[in-house]
């Protein structure tokens, strides 16, 4: 081949590759190589929204009537460029031309990189959820219990589907449109099935816009997590009813700790304090909420901070809750939910924690009286390489989510939870906490 063809073939191919990495991204070998700090975008807060969706029918997220969606491209990546050789021939990965998810259904999905296979950690309802909330189209507004809620309900255009007047009506199509704030979200969910807790509920980023018809309108044009709604989950208790299904003081929660209540399949004593939640459901909640510095649940009063680092923004100062640290015996939980089906196991909300909380003030407390961890949980967090691949693997598959918060943002954060692990793994280590089989 002459010289001039040879270079002009290669200043073609140059070109070609600087193109398609701009307009899809990042390529997998490039994103799990990189890392470089990022600055932190300024959310604007809004209040959080409650979705509602009906039907089964997966289409694009819009109508000729109101645009509610804002997509960023109709070119679908290819998703196996993210999946090793290994784990795309893996038995355990969930092949989504079965089951009765179609190839058309995935590529209407714009904004999710599937092709034709998915992560081992997604199940087949994840993924179907995933697909529902990406695509499904907004019709009315319901009450929540919750102020802070506005419930949505969306359409798919079928006259079938009974008008939903309430939230207890919604069976598999209700959801939360949460705030900007909130767009970490997305990572906590995708952290808890690469870690195989399964204790979040299915969340995407996604954008919405013209939404006038409904009474309001979301003007800045930012992605907000949108959090799949189960219909299962037990609400109860005098404390924050809608938010809690079983109400716990920080007192009560110790004394479970240490009557290890249902630990090693064993049935405790009737003279004990005990709930129907198992032993290492704490240790799970804990060792999630450290990894996100999500300190609502175990500690809304921010007991565990160190105060002379804390910026005004937290509201536990800012509302006098942080002086009640003097009192432990009025301090409470929140956010503890069960399933009417399984009260033994935990579910998490309200899960967008602090990814870029310094090292320097982590909250401990959040793992005071954890005396056991599941195996398979740490295994991974001491295979940091393999934990950040993963992670970044099944972020990647938001086109929303890696869009709006890019890629520096992203790198960071996954790096900053890969961190956090480590620091886990030592604490473990040095105070010679159990890690037995999960259940």
């Amino acid at each position: 081949m002459p010289r001039k063809a040879v270079v002009l073939f290669l200043t073609i191919a140059v070109v070609g590759t600087i193109v398609v990495t701009y307009y899809n991204g990042l390529p997998a070998r490039q994103i799990l190589h990189l890392f470089d700090s990022s600055v932190v975008e300024n959310f604007d807060y809004s209040e959080s929204k409650t979705v509602s969706f009906h039907g089964g029918k997966h289409e694009k997220g819009h109508n000729a009537d109101v645009d509610v969606s804002v997509t960023n491209r109709t070119t679908q990546e290819p998703y196996q460029k993210w999946v090793p050789k290994a784990l795309t021939h893996s038995p355990t990965a969930l092949v989504l031309k079965r089951k009765g998810i179609s190839m058309e259904e995935f590529r209407k999905t714009r904004y999710l990189r599937f092709n034709q296979t998915a992560p081992p950690w997604f199940s087949r309802a994840d993924v179907e959820r995933l697909i529902f909330l990406a695509t499904a189209n907004i019709s009315h507004v319901l009450p929540h219990p919750h102020a802070s809620l506005n419930p949505i309900v969306f359409d798919d255009n079928s006259d079938k589907t009974p008008q939903i007047s309430d939230t207890e009506q919604c069976e598999s199509q209700c959801g939360l449109l949460k705030s900007a704030l909130d767009i970490y979200e997305v990572l906590s969910f995708h952290l808890d099935r690469v870690l195989g807790l399964n204790r979040t509920l299915p969340a995407i980023a996604r954008k919405f816009s013209g939404l006038s018809q409904l009474g309001y309108r979301f003007r800045d044009g930012k992605a907000r997590p949108l959090i799949w709604w189960d219909p299962d989950i037990a609400h109860g208790g005098k404390f924050q009813n809608d938010q809690n299904s079983l109400e716990l003081s920080w007192l009560n929660y110790t004394t479970v700790l240490k009557n290890r209540c249902w630990a090693d399949g064993t049935t405790p004593d009737p003279e004990q304090f005990c709930t129907p939640i198992k032993h290492i459901e704490w240790s799970k909640l804990a060792m999630f909420d450290f990894l996100l510095q999500v300190f609502d649940r175990l500690d809304r009063n921010c007991c565990g901070f160190n105060e002379t680092l804390e910026t005004e923004e937290e509201a536990c100062f800012t509302d006098g809750r942080h002086l009640e640290c003097k009192t432990p015996d009025v301090l409470m939980l929140v956010h503890m939910l069960t399933r009417n089906s399984d009260r033994s196991r935990l579910v998490y909300i309200d899960n967008a924690g602090r990814p870029f909380r310094s090292r320097k003030n982590l909250d401990w407390r959040l793992l005071q009286g954890i005396d056991q961890f599941p195996e398979g949980p740490i295994a991974l967090l001491r295979d940091p390489a393999r934990l950040r691949r993963s992670l970044l693997q099944s972020l990647y598959i938001d086109r929303t989510f890696w869009k709006s918060v890019g890629t520096k943002t992203a790198l960071e954060v996954v790096q900053n939870v890969v961190n956090r692990g480590q620091l886990l793994v030592k604490y473990i280590d040095k105070y010679n906490i159990a890690v037995v089989p999960d259940y």
